[in-house]
């Protein structure tokens, strides 16, 4: 059920990822805080996620293996959706800044 959602999210994420790499706007220096920004905002992400299910393991109840996997397996393409969502905002954010410029 969770890949439903997960796999659109991950797919549209994905192409303002490539969209974003192969614009011209791209190679400036702003933008390459924008990507940054972006990373940051990500990167924490999976390890919070990770953090999340061991502590759930360990206070809670044993997980199975399958579902441990199922949970990882999950986890990486949401990072990459916050990467790419994150990347769109902080875009947006970039061309507003141009216009006031």
């Amino acid at each position: 059920m969770s890949a439903l959602i997960v796999v659109p999210l991950y797919l549209i994420a994905i192409y303002s990822i490539f969209s974003f790499s192969r614009s011209k706007e791209s190679k400036s220096a702003k933008s390459e805080l924008v990507q940054f920004k972006a990373l940051s905002c990500s990167a924490v992400v999976f390890p919070i996620g990770w953090l999340f299910m061991e502590i759930y393991r360990r206070f809670n109840e044993t997980v199975s293996l399958e579902n441990y996997r199922d949970f990882m397996t999950i986890l990486l393409p949401i990072t990459i959706i916050v990467y790419g969502i994150s990347l769109v905002l902080l875009r947006k954010g970039l061309k507003e800044t141009k216009a006031i410029e």
